[in-house]
């Protein structure tokens, strides 16, 4: 009888220990919470890499600005602590396992409204992806107990390569970009300063515009005459032997007899 009753009393104990642990810590998160989710931290010791605690902070943050906020809900932000990171047992000994803890804080009061444990397992293990693989299942194990929205992945559109354009036609000419003349500066007109009411107001001077660069009237080639050659003076017919040209302009005679020349020699008769 005295065995049951210690009995009784160490099961009531234990209830009342998990009931103060309850009021303490919040209730614990075993069913999806909706808070008003303000923001998240995600926080680790030395030994868990630093690009998976980047990568849950980063996933937690995008779920959170593409959650709508639920109206009269809340306020609170998370506290993520990421308590250990291993491999699982039996089957998924070769699979990285993470437990981590998560803490909902009440903006206004300061103080733990909603607290839990889980456990995830990475699903594959590749080297290359395994770490953003389990990065995913905490981030999305978060989501799911704060009722927070999976953010749209982008989708990026493969470059169209489909043109109107016939084979048979040329190509198209591509004319680079011309350099672009800096306008001219507009002219600055300057204000009056604000004058007082009492003094009467001085009528301003319209500033003259500025003059107006007028372009040059074309020139026109001009060509400078050459001077004329002077003419050369005649040679004697006795200057010219045999067989030399004549200048053009020069005297010159002609030989009618072969003997000899009546214009050289005064013996010679001009009839032959």
């Amino acid at each position: 009888m005295f065995a049951r009753s210690l009995r009784i009393a160490v099961a009531m104990g234990f209830a009342l220990l998990l009931a103060s642990c309850s009021v303490f810590f919040g209730r614990s998160i075993d069913r999806p919470l909706v808070y008003y989710v303000r923001n998240v931290t995600v926080m680790a010791d030395a030994r868990i890499p630093l690009d998976l605690i980047e990568s849950v902070d980063r996933r937690v943050s995008a779920a959170i600005a593409a959650t709508r906020p639920p109206a009269g809900a809340e306020r609170v932000v998370l506290l993520v602590k990421i308590d250990r990171l291993g491999f699982g047992e039996g089957a998924r000994r070769r699979l990285a396992q993470a437990d981590f803890t998560v803490t909902a804080v009440s903006v206004e009061t300061g103080e733990p409204v909603a607290k839990g444990t889980f456990r995830v397992n990475g699903p594959t293990d590749d080297p290359r992806w395994a770490r953003q693989a389990l990065a995913e299942e905490v981030a999305a194990r978060i989501r799911f107990a704060f009722s927070l929205t999976t953010p749209r992945v982008r989708k990026t559109l493969p470059q169209r390569t489909i043109s109107t354009r016939l084979a048979s036609e040329p190509p198209p000419v591509i004319v680079p970009n011309a350099r672009v003349e800096s306008p001219r500066a507009a002219p600055v007109v300057r204000q009056a300063p604000p004058q007082n009411s009492s003094v009467m107001a001085v009528p301003e001077t319209a500033v003259p515009p500025p003059p107006r660069e007028m372009a040059a009237p074309p020139v026109a080639d001009v060509q400078t005459p050459r001077p004329a050659a002077p003419a050369q003076p005649a040679r004697r017919a006795a200057d010219i032997g045999q067989g030399t040209p004549v200048e053009q302009g020069a005297v010159g005679a002609i030989r009618l007899r072969p003997d000899c020349d009546p214009a050289v020699t005064p013996d010679c008769s001009t009839s032959p």
